[in-house]
């Protein structure tokens, strides 16, 4: 129940700085420090299936597949095939889409 308070409590009040390192966390599954290839394509995967989409299709795969290669390309600076937290906070803050999306907790 406390973890469920801190996470609501980072996200709703929490700095730009906080809400990113909370989301950072999330795509770092294995928790070593960086996300991989592999931890960001589970939770794409995850992501598409609660949206409706089958697993193991291959029209669904390939997309799935694409995305991760974009959003790894954004996000991986130094092309080195992991995001570590530094990249991520760097590619993020320069993204207004990301930014923006992070201050629409400020409303609440």
């Amino acid at each position: 129940m406390s973890d469920l308070l801190v996470t609501l409590s980072t996200l709703l009040r929490g700095s730009v700085y906080e809400r990113l390192r909370w989301t950072f966390r999330l795509y770092d599954i294995n928790g070593d420090g960086c996300i991989s290839r592999g931890e960001l394509g589970e939770i794409v995967s995850a992501v598409h299936e609660l949206m409706g989409r089958r697993p193991h299709q291959p029209d669904d795969d390939r997309k799935a597949r694409e995305q991760v290669d974009k959003v790894f390309a954004k996000l991986d600076l130094n092309q080195d095939g992991i995001i570590t937290i530094e990249e991520f906070l760097e590619a993020c803050l320069k993204d207004d889409v990301v930014t923006k999306s992070l201050q629409m907790f400020d409303c609440l």
